[in-house]
């Protein structure tokens, strides 16, 4: 079995092991809203901004250095463990102690309760981070998708249970700390393993020197997804930023619950094929596969459904919250598509060549982003829909030269999968879906539309039939295999 296949297997069962999250996520979502306040969003949507900051610390590159690295003795496992926890000790610590900044920031006195609660995510994700690091080297997906998806159940039944109980906001924080905590105590059993003493003899200073450039990326990668929450809970307060964050929460599940597996597939599968040249390309065009046809494609049925998916999972009072996801959901096309330069980087051992884009990219992403945000909610989502297809295509094209990889097939595909799948499903599922009132109806009748649209596509291209056939093939051939194959 190649590692390319290995790849794609992988990614499929990833995915079909999300499938349940995303029902549970979008569940969840729904309830609360209409449950909460958009300004109990806004709220800890102020707080969440500051805690991912201080996780990217917590991480510092680790995670992906322990994953890319060919070996991991047991001395550096314990030692990664320990250091791990040690800042995800420090970072509680720093961002309980800035309450008051981030108050005085907001103008929001419930800060005050809100900042030293959620601090304790950063604790125990700081413990959680080599448990999941040891399941992504071992190739084992089916048991990282397993603890994702118990932890989504569980915090979502306590969030729910809170928020009936009249718990406003804490329904949302208890809903982050019980995920946290889960997730941990899954894999904490899945893997088996319990660490022992820090080793003093044993160094880990080349995991530190890996993840520092991934730490810089993360951290510059962070300020540009994030600056539009800071900036509108700054400008327009948790009322707005709690309308704006409910837009954004639905346009990254598809982000975070298809590319997130995807990309603990991908790191391990490329970082063990990159020193083969004919190998690494193979399995670059298959990890971009699953991610061009997958992941965008979701994201253009949001943008082209919006209306109905916000009616049917807000309910009424939400109404402004649809033209803000359509144009997050295409911003988020060229984010998720972004994706696969950042697995390049990593999987090729080179960081610092992403740093290097990062360091000038990001910080013209921020201002742009900040600039539109001051026009309100609507100004935030513009702006990202104008920034993000030019990092993607400038980062794909730098990281293809990066690795010695040709970058026109990678383009290629992803216009094919653009063009030919993600438009059409957009186009079609927005048209036909705007002539009904009835949101459940205009919400199954713009898919099977926007389906229809791209099944025409697919049968009069035959550059787009041969990539959808071929995914079709992989993840059928990857359902069969099951768990065994998932785990490469």
């Amino acid at each position: 079995m190649t590692l390319a296949r290995t790849a794609v297997r992988g990614s499929a069962a990833s995915i079909g092991g999300q499938g349940l999250r995303i029902v549970l996520q979008l569940v969840g979502l729904a309830v609360l809203a209409r449950l909460l306040e958009p300004a109990d969003f806004g709220v800890v949507a102020m707080v969440t901004a500051a805690i991912g900051l201080a996780d990217i610390l917590r991480d510092f590159g680790l995670s992906s250095a322990a994953v890319q690295a060919p070996t991991v003795s047991r001395g550096e496992r314990v030692n990664l463990f320990w250091a791990n926890t040690g800042l995800g000790l420090l970072c509680t610590l720093v961002v309980a102690a800035s309450t008051p900044l981030l108050v005085a920031l907001y103008d929001e006195p419930t800060l005050l309760h809100i900042v030293p609660a959620l601090s304790l995510v950063l604790l125990l994700s700081g413990i959680n981070t080599q448990y999941r690091a040891d399941l992504g080297r071992e190739l084992r997906f089916v048991a990282l998708a397993a603890s994702d998806v118990v932890a989504q159940l569980v915090g979502t039944i306590v969030a729910v249970v809170v928020a009936v109980l009249g718990g406003g906001y804490w329904a949302i924080v208890a809903q982050q700390l019980t995920a946290a905590l889960v997730a941990l105590l899954v894999n904490v059993v899945s893997t088996r393993w319990r660490p022992g003493l820090p080793q003093r003899h044993t160094s880990i200073r080349r995991f530190f020197r890996f993840g520092l450039s991934v730490f810089g990326t993360q951290l510059l990668g962070y300020a540009a997804k994030n600056a539009d929450t800071v900036a509108l809970g700054a400008f327009s307060g948790s009322a707005v930023l709690g309308v704006y964050n409910r837009a954004q929460q639905i346009a990254v599940v598809p982000i975070q619950q298809i590319n997130g597996p995807l990309t603990r597939v991908a790191l391990p599968v490329l970082s063990r094929a990159h020193l083969d040249p004919a190998r690494f390309a193979r399995a670059t065009l298959r990890a971009q596969l699953a991610g061009a046809y997958g992941t965008a494609t979701v994201l253009a049925f949001v943008a082209g459904l919006a209306v109905p998916l916000v009616a049917v999972l807000l309910g009424p009072g939400w109404s402004q919250v649809a033209p803000i996801l359509a144009l997050l959901a295409i911003a988020g096309v060229f984010r998720s598509l972004s994706q696969l330069a950042y697995w390049v980087f990593l999987a090729s051992g080179r960081p610092g060549a992403q740093l290097a884009l990062d360091v000038w990219a990001q910080p013209v992403m921020v201002a742009l982003i900040v600039l539109g945000a001051g026009q309100g909610a609507l100004g935030a989502a513009w702006a990202a829909v104008a920034v993000w297809p030019v990092y993607w295509i400038v980062g794909l094209l730098i990281a293809s030269r990066s690795a010695g990889l040709t970058a026109t097939p990678l383009v290629a595909r992803a216009l094919r999968a653009l063009l030919g799948v993600a438009l059409p499903a957009a186009l079609g599922s927005w048209y036909v879906s705007r002539w009904i009132d009835e949101p459940l109806i205009a919400l199954a009748a713009g898919g099977l539309a926007g389906l229809a649209l791209v099944a025409v596509v697919a049968l009069l291209v035959r550059p787009v039939r041969r990539d959808v056939a071929e995914v079709v093939g992989l993840v059928r051939h990857a359902a069969q295999r099951g768990e065994k194959v998932a785990q490469g």
